[in-house]
């Protein structure tokens, strides 16, 4: 009777003296930090974070559990982008939402694990920029409100969750600098006004050189102008009607300040007006031949500041390719945006 005398007094004082270590010793508020630097602007890097329904995408969970589901709530960035998940006993159950969201510099989620009472935790990813790059910190912070085993708990947290930190920053680290970045100084939104113009609508196989067809289309322009005495009021422009299979379908056309003209059957010159109201311009320096990287820029452009397209895009081409050299061509392409 003694031995379990001593055990049950022994086991007391462990038990007490556990209680109050985790009591007394261990703090509630627990946080772990990792940090990278990232070779890319503040504004790509937050791109990437702002959003729970791409986070699977540099996410070191992802690759734990490939049978784990996900459902995805909410907009698809910023705050209240929701991802919930299903997954083995590596990756849990749980839902983590974006709470707060600060353009190219934070943001904050809020965590629920199940089985781990009603109690959130906070994951922060905050972005400092650093010469041409940024460093980013993801911080995870947890709050144990007196629960003693949690405190515990919270002593292995650094070294369960840092690692895990680790390698999701790896990843982001790696899928943002493999992204191009774009130099977008070209570009500026402006209002532009109607042109009236006389145009001819004309079409050509993109795989051959369009010279000769856009020549003819402005050449009937040029023509219809001359038997009229029509004098031009701007520089000539093409406005882009369909790219489908190769084939490009444009209108050819000059501005002109007239109110009218005869039509009839034959006569391929028609009496149009530009687009007016908001639109994206791009100045593109050096031959027309760039022309299809330069609507790759523009596409980029749009999607990076969220702009949609509201009609065809058109080009003008403000100087005289006869009088500079071609480094020296001088082409306003213009998107209108909603």
């Amino acid at each position: 009777m003694r031995v379990f005398k001593y055990l049950f007094f022994a086991l007391l004082f462990l038990l007490l003296a556990f209680f109050a270590y985790g009591f007394f010793v261990l703090e509630d508020k627990v946080q772990v930090k990792r940090s990278i630097e990232i070779n890319r602007p503040a504004k790509m890097v937050f791109k990437a974070v702002n959003s729970m329904h791409h986070f699977n995408q540099w996410s070191p969970w992802s690759e734990l559990d490939p049978d784990a589901t996900y459902q995805y709530t909410g907009p698809e960035t910023g705050v209240g982008s929701k991802m919930a998940w299903q997954g083995n006993q590596e990756v849990g159950t749980g839902t983590q939402e974006i709470i707060e969201s600060t353009p190219y510099e934070s943001i904050k989620t809020e965590l629920y694990f199940d089985g781990q009472g009603d109690d959130p935790s906070w994951s922060s990813i905050i972005i400092t920029e650093q010469g041409e790059g940024v460093k980013v910190d993801w911080v995870f912070d947890a709050d144990f409100n007196g629960n003693i085993l949690g405190r515990y708990f919270g002593m292995m947290m650094d070294d369960m969750l840092g690692p895990q930190y680790e390698k999701g920053l790896s990843k982001l680290k790696t899928m943002v600098e493999s992204q191009v970045v774009y130099d977008f100084s070209g570009f500026s939104i402006e209002d532009v006004a109607a042109q009236t113009i006389l145009y001819v609508s004309s079409k050509g196989n993109m795989n051959e050189d369009l010279s000769p067809v856009i020549g003819a289309a402005y050449g009937q322009v040029m023509a219809f102008m001359g038997a009229n005495n029509i004098e031009q009021a701007g520089s000539p422009l093409t406005i882009n009607r369909s790219w489908g299979e190769g084939i490009w379908e444009f209108d050819a056309g000059i501005p002109v300040m007239i109110d009218g003209i005869e039509s009839t059957a034959d006569n391929p010159v028609k009496l149009g007006s530009t687009y007016a109201g908001k639109a994206v311009k791009y100045v593109q320096v050096g031959p027309y031949d760039q022309a299809a990287a330069s609507y790759e820029l523009l596409d980029a452009y749009m999607a990076d500041q969220g702009l949609e397209k509201n009609g065809d895009s058109w080009e003008v081409y403000a100087n005289d390719p006869g009088s500079v050299t071609e480094a020296e061509y001088l082409t306003y392409i213009y998107q209108p945006i909603k």
